[in-house]
């Protein structure tokens, strides 16, 4: 359970913006690498996601990136592999939901089916101390190893709480904070594993998330992620 835990929790990364200027954005660099790595509550690294952009197009007004991610444990083992989108426009941003799913090798060898919902997290570029934030609910079902399963991630009771000045291997930036809830459930044959955390982000205006921590329902810090990358 502690290892499910450090999966789920340290993953949970979802691009956060409030800037006009879509160009900054890392997720919206046309072949850009971004390498966030993931560590547990003693801060140790756990594992990395590297995040490739593949295509920035016009979309309407605004622009759209799709962009692939690879995830790898602590011996730069590859477990999983995904894609998603990121979207932004003179209101903001949204990313996809599919960004924060937990990368867990349990779900390496899942076949997926048509029941896949596809969901976006909004971040206006009006972002402001005491603003409450829209959630969301992703939802996918599957087969492995001939069983039948099911995955519910729901984000709820998003807010800006603050401003804080964030420094990792890859820079420093002044970020909006935001806390919000997770509630995650696999189910597997009709049997739940249901999993509720807490959560804080920092992202800097114009640039994207830097940083996540997430926590138990006791308070008590189970893992995070920090931006320790980028290539150009």
């Amino acid at each position: 359970m502690k290892n499910f835990l450090v999966f789920v929790c340290g993953l949970f990364c979802a691009v956060s913006v409030s800037a006009q200027d879509c160009k900054g954005y890392y997720y919206l660099l046309n072949n850009a690498e971004i390498e966030m790595s993931i560590y547990d509550a003693k801060g140790s690294v756990t594992g990395k996601s590297i995040y490739k952009i593949t295509n920035v197009h016009k979309d309407g007004s605004g622009t759209t990136s799709d962009f692939a991610n690879t995830f790898y444990d602590k011996n730069n083992k590859e477990i999983s592999t995904g894609t998603g989108h990121f979207k932004c426009s003179g209101s903001g941003v949204s990313v996809d939901m599919k960004l924060s799913m937990p990368n867990m090798p349990q779900l390496k060898d899942m076949k997926m089916e048509a029941k896949t919902s596809q969901a976006f997290l909004d971040y206006p570029s009006n972002m402001h101390t005491g603003q409450d934030l829209q959630g969301g609910t992703f939802e996918m079902a599957g087969n492995m190893n001939g069983m039948d399963l099911a995955l519910n991630y729901s984000v709820s009771n998003r807010k800006v709480t603050g401003n804080e000045k964030i420094t990792t291997p890859a820079g420093s930036w002044d970020c909006f904070k935001i806390s919000y809830d997770i509630d995650f459930k696999m189910t597997v044959m009709g049997a739940g594993m249901p999993v509720k955390l807490s959560a804080e982000e920092w992202f800097a205006p114009g640039f994207g998330v830097v940083k996540t921590i997430s926590y138990n329902k006791g308070g008590k810090q189970v893992g995070s992620t920090v931006i320790t990358g980028i290539k150009k």
